[in-house]
């Protein structure tokens, strides 16, 4: 009898699941009801276009800022916003955008910390473990932006670092940030549109905090003038640690020094982590500035106007950096 109710119980519910189906597809196909995809993408919208419209002034002519007005970048950064969300599958928050249940993230941050470790001059490696391992650090940046005047700017506009910001870098003169920062780039061959992208911070704000922390890291090492090596870039980890306040950052400059010879490990620790902790506590707060507006600005007054300190010169064996 018990089996015969589960078996009339389970039958009801298929049944009622198909007829569900029946008519949903039905009154869809009459336009009663829009498909869930279609509404999704029409809120998007509204809010795209309600965020857009409380940008302007109370007689709604767009305000100035040094030649551009503020109101057109904002309606370009809101209709690549809006396109980015309307791409995105539904359930997602951003493009690339992946949900993970506690229990994979936990396994995810494990996993790619290690590799992170072990490997820190793999970007992606130690992207996914910022992202996972570092969310209180993001929401405290995020806080930080917002209180900051600057930084609550970018996070309205949401400028990014790509391609067209290196050949535009490319075009300053000599001495200044933008020509240094190309300089590097591309005596490295390094494309700011090679960076990974964010994937797993399950917040869209703080998904752009991540990606502008990882898109301004090359000009860091040109402010700073950090090297690529990997000594450069462990002592560049612990820098960032200081500024942001990422664990996987201290992580990663703790624990792989390991794979360093005994000469240069004693350096890293010796010389190099005291001026990352030195020179990130007396910088100011790197993530709320505007480095796009700074391109044409001489590297030499912005190190002197951000409180830079030049990362020390010759390692252990007196080589150059």
């Amino acid at each position: 009898a018990l089996l015969r109710g589960i078996g009339t119980m389970l039958s009801t519910c298929a049944s009622s699941a198909l007829i569900t189906r029946l008519l949903r597809a039905r009154l869809a196909s009459l336009c009663l009801v829009p498909k869930p995809r279609e509404e999704w993408r029409l809120r998007a919208r509204c809010f795209a276009s309600h965020r857009f419209k409380s940008t302007t002034t109370g007689d709604d002519e767009p305000r100035e800022t040094g030649g551009q007005t503020i109101a057109d970048d904002t309606n370009t950064a809101w209709t690549a916003h809006n396109a980015w969300t309307s791409s995105s599958p539904r359930g997602s928050l951003y493009p690339g955008h992946v949900r993970l249940t506690s229990l994979q993230k936990a396994l995810l941050a494990v996993t790619s910390g290690i590799g992170a470790i072990a490997f820190p001059e793999r970007a992606d490696l130690v992207g996914t473990a910022n992202e996972l391992s570092g969310v209180w650090a993001l929401q405290n940046m995020r806080d930080r932006m917002r209180k900051d005047s600057v930084g609550s700017e970018l996070l309205r506009r949401r400028p990014r670092i790509t391609d067209t910001t290196l050949e535009r870098a490319h075009e300053c003169a000599p001495g200044t940030l933008g020509k240094t920062w190309s300089t590097f780039m591309g005596t490295r061959k390094f494309d700011p549109n090679d960076r990974p992208a964010v994937r797993f911070v399950d917040d869209e704000e703080l998904a752009y905090v991540a990606t502008r922390a990882r898109e301004v890291h090359d000009i860091w090492h040109v402010l700073f003038d950090v090297p690529t090596t990997v000594q450069g870039e462990l002592a560049l980890k612990a820098l960032e640690f200081f500024q942001t306040g990422a664990p996987s950052s201290a992580l990663a400059a703790l624990v792989a020094p390991a794979r360093l010879p005994p000469k240069e490990r004693a350096y890293l620790f010796h010389v190099l982590y005291p001026w990352a902790r030195v020179a990130g506590n007396r910088a100011t707060d790197l993530v709320c500035l505007d480095y796009e507006s700074e391109m044409a600005t001489d590297l030499g007054e912005l190190r002197v106007k951000w409180r830079i300190e030049l990362a020390p010169g010759r390692d252990a064996g007196g080589e150059p950096k």
